[in-house]
């Protein structure tokens, strides 16, 4: 009898449950595929790598830490046993196989009910290559040549593409009828236009084939290609293209409904995602399938990937030729680090575009009901940074510049360092009854604001538990906040959380 020949399929994975038994290097590599798929992952292992755990912190997965048992599987859709123990595997394989699970199994396609291909992922593109279990170390080599042919340069081709498709449908067109064009576009000139850079080729490939209407600035993606270039030329055939490029974007301050539409494109097209901690994970979301998302941690206390390390992160993948997401907490420029990633990417050539976020210091406040300028109480807003951690550091902010007169201060990170911006404060002529807020996790349903004056709002912060992410905000708009409150938070009128 002749031997079954594996079915290739695309499955959608969203939104269901998935289980992995295993905890070492073999369940984190799979693990980290399914974190890509959207899937609702389980792993079941006594013990785990501390990234799993670290994705389970963060809730990118259910990490339950006891040995498999009977029943694990139920409700599962699909499953991977990835230990090193075979009467393990053997049991997981009987009790999928019971329910109807897809199950895979490492290194053992006898027990495997679907194998895991090997992937090339640009944007849209997916290329999955298999060779049935017979060797998987082949299968990974074709897909490095592979990824030698597909560079991100199809994935940014494919952004053109579908949102042509979607802009004729806009306007009423038959696709059917459009099927022609578009089979002419989805070719080597488009890609080797996209790849050289050369904004004014595309241009003309698209009117030439849709005639006036279509150019990159008429489908919003004139960004993607950048500046036209009349004189780049098409890279070698089966060679990299040019370096990657880096798009440092502000992912605003907590609410994912304040990215901006440009953001949200640089996140459809990239190959990898850096993201920090205070980011919404819901605005992962809008990341490419298949990219690769690294936490850069960056909360305050707790910096799990030094600045310099990021700065190498960027340059490497950006070298390699990918294109890379920075996406950072409100505006890459305002108290951001966002002049330091841009500086390393020039001094390696790099090319980088910065795409601003809506700034904490606006919009915090905002939406604790203060207006950072008003025109009967405040002309002018100072942002300063409130996260240096000794006296030294504070002593070098120019206090004197603070002083009364000047607007409304807000000081970003400034809850840890609050009794002594509040003394710099007082000391350099501001009236201990001026109106000051704390504002902590600004913009999100975890939101809470105390509001007080200079010489009291450190204990009321203090008696609130409050916390950082928090904004300090001083000066006359807060008084303001009585009246032009507007968003939920967990508070009761006596300052008890509810």
């Amino acid at each position: 009898m002749s031997r079954a020949v594996g079915h290739p399929i695309f499955v959608s994975l969203d939104g269901l449950p998935v289980v992995v038994i295993g905890g070492g290097a073999v369940a984190e590599r799979k693990v980290a595929s399914l974190c890509e798929s959207g899937a609702r992952i389980t792993v079941i292992a006594p013990e785990s790598t501390p990234e799993l755990g670290a994705r389970a912190a963060r809730g990118e997965i259910r990490l339950v830490e006891r040995p498999y048992a009977p029943g694990d599987l139920e409700g599962c859709r699909l499953a991977y046993a990835a230990t090193d123990d075979a009467e393990v595997n053997r049991a997981v394989h009987a009790e999928a196989a019971a329910r109807s699970v897809w199950l895979n199994v490492a290194d053992q396609p006898d027990l495997c009910t679907f194998t895991v291909p090997a992937v090339v992922r640009q944007g849209d593109l997916t290329v999955a290559v298999s060779t049935g279990g017979a060797s998987p170390a082949m299968a990974r080599r074709i897909r490095e040549e592979l990824e030698g042919l597909f560079g991100p340069e199809y994935a940014a081709a494919l952004v053109v593409l579908r949102r042509i498709r979607e802009h004729l449908q806009a306007r009423g067109h038959d696709l059917r009828e459009a099927r022609g064009a578009l089979m002419g576009l989805a070719g080597a000139d488009l890609v080797r236009a996209v790849a050289a850079g050369n904004a004014r080729a595309v241009d003309a490939l698209l009117t030439a084939a849709l005639g006036a209407g279509f150019t990159l600035g008429d489908l919003g993606l004139e960004w993607l290609v950048g500046p036209a270039d009349e004189t780049a030329a098409p890279p070698d055939a089966g060679r990299r293209p040019r370096p990657g490029r880096v798009f440092l974007v502000g992912a605003g301050p907590g609410d994912p409904g304040l990215l901006t539409l440009k953001g949200k494109s640089c996140l459809e097209v990239s190959d990898v995602v850096i993201y920090d901690a205070l980011v919404d994970k819901r605005i992962l979301e809008h990341a490419r399938p298949g990219a690769m998302l690294i936490y850069a941690g960056k909360r305050e206390g707790n910096h799990s990937r030094p600045q310099d390390e990021i700065n190498g992160l960027l340059v490497q993948y950006a070298r390699a030729g990918l294109t890379v997401t920075r996406l950072k907490g409100g505006d890459p420029f305002v108290f951001g680090r966002g002049g330091e990633e841009a500086l390393a990417l020039v001094e390696a050539g790099i090319p980088f575009e910065v795409v601003p976020g809506v700034s904490a210091g606006i919009a915090v406040p905002a939406y604790a009901g203060i207006p950072v300028t008003h025109r009967h109480a405040a002309a002018a807003v100072t942002f300063v940074t409130g996260h240096e951690r000794t006296e030294q550091d504070l002593s070098a902010i120019r206090w004197d510049s603070l002083g009364p007169g000047h607007g409304t201060l807000v000081f970003f990170m400034g809850l840890r360092n609050l009794p002594e911006i509040t003394k710099k404060l007082m000391d350099h002529g501001h009236p201990p009854a001026t109106p000051a807020a704390v504002i902590e996790w600004g913009t999100t349903e975890r939101q809470a604001t105390v509001t007080g004056t200079l010489c009291d709002i450190v204990e009321r912060a203090r008696e609130a538990g409050l916390e950082p992410p928090a904004l300090v905000v001083v000066g006359e708009v807060v008084a303001l906040r009585e009246r032009l409150a507007w968003f939920p938070e967990p508070w009761s009128r006596d300052g008890q959380r509810r």
